[in-house]
């Protein structure tokens, strides 16, 4: 899931046809034809927030005929994402959505994508972003972009799937349990862990390791390499846990000093981090933390909670083996719920050597929300193919 935190670190946080496969990577499938593509810009009322949102569909001239197309949703993930999802890392700009939409309109879909509510194109957004963000809203204001859409020609609404990423993982499987016109959902980077057990993977499985010195303590001046060094966003913050906010204020990096409990300037991994991690979750998901938004009762629930209402629903659930944000883990546990519902249609595909937007990731500590290819994606739409003839 992406957020901006009041630390100042950013996160990037922010899914086949018979019983459940747990595959390496996606399983032969007809490619589909390629075609050209076109674009209808269009607004959505959101109910005090007017959204930009644009529809990319094939060409009425190209492989897919004049349509109408089977639909598919983009649900950003959690973050001021404009439409296009657009990230700067270290190898330049990534548009995810863009490149999504742009992969799948190609190949035979109408797509959809909108900003969220709040933001005004990409890095430029409302403040009440931060005050007011919620899942449940988010819920809301996909179900009315959906709507928008298919009131449009170009929409078929008998072939409708919903695309979620990361937070959007969550709410495209509420969305879909509040409507009876979704055909099937894909998840990329899922929520299948409590949100509790997702934060505490940044700290303890991503930012301590990346946090250590060579003798594996966390000390000054590890953290701070670690914090101005080429990690990953999600490295970064889970290091930022073990900072000392006022040392930090002052423009310096110490190791904080409630979790140095022997006074010694170093954090011993078991004795002064684990042991103190239920206490740093205790803060983070408080009124004053920064995942405060995921605090009990204040979220939709994560996927695997949800399977019991949505496992007749065909999953394709797309997992980067080096996801920082939501670990892989989590995307087997939304299988394993699912097919425990009694769904017969699910499918979870790894992708080894590829972080949370499904680009290139050499580890956890790099998970830097790079770009996805042609080829990682267009195996989506030959499954989404499937799916639309088997619907019809």
């Amino acid at each position: 899931m992406s957020s901006l935190l009041r630390s100042g670190v950013p996160l990037l946080v922010a899914v086949l046809l018979c019983a459940c496969s747990l595959a390496p990577r996606p399983a032969p499938l007809p490619e589909p034809a390629v075609g050209a593509v076109a674009r209808v810009p269009f607004e959505v009322d959101l109910g005090g927030w007017i959204s930009q949102a644009e529809l990319v569909h094939p060409a009425a001239d190209g492989p897919y005929g004049a349509g109408p197309w089977p639909v598919v949703l983009l649900i950003h993930g959690n973050g001021p994402h404009d439409m296009d999802v657009t990230m700067r890392g270290p190898d330049g700009t990534t548009k995810l959505f863009a490149t999504i939409a742009d992969v799948l309109a190609a190949r035979g879909f109408a797509v959809v994508r909108y900003h969220k509510r709040w933001v005004k194109g990409p890095g430029r957004f409302d403040a009440r972003f931060w005050r007011e963000q919620s899942t449940f809203v988010f819920t809301e204001d996909a179900g009315k972009v959906l709507d928008a859409a298919l009131a449009m020609p170009a929409c078929d609404r008998h072939d409708v799937f919903l695309y979620g990423w990361s937070e959007g993982t969550a709410v495209a499987a509420a969305l879909a349990a509040a409507r009876g016109d979704v055909r099937g959902l894909v998840l990329q980077g899922v929520v299948g862990l409590p949100y509790r057990e997702m934060v505490r993977s940044w700290i303890l499985d991503v930012g301590l390791p990346y946090a250590q010195d060579v003798n594996g303590m966390v000390t000054s001046a590890s953290l701070d390499a670690a914090l101005r060094g080429e990690g990953g966003l999600v490295a970064k913050l889970g290091a930022a846990f073990f900072a000392d906010p006022t040392a930090r204020a002052s423009g310096r990096t110490e190791v904080s000093a409630r979790l140095d409990t022997d006074g010694d300037g170093a954090l011993d991994p078991e004795r002064e981090i684990r042991a103190a991690s239920d206490g740093l979750l205790d803060f983070a998901f408080g009124p004053q933390g920064n995942v405060h938004v995921y605090a009990d009762g204040r979220t939709v629930p994560p996927v695997g909670d949800q399977a019991g209402r949505l496992h007749r629903l065909p999953l394709l659930v797309l997992q980067g083996a080096n996801d920082a944000s939501t670990p892989a883990r989590s995307a087997h546990a939304v299988g394993k719920a699912w097919r425990a519902a009694g769904g017969r249609d699910v499918t979870v595909w790894d992708f080894p050597g590829l972080g949370h937007t499904l680009g290139p990731a050499a580890s956890l500590f790099d998970d830097c929300g790079r770009a996805p290819t042609t080829a990682t994606l267009a195996p989506v739409a030959g499954w989404l193919a499937a799916h639309v003839t088997a619907s019809r």
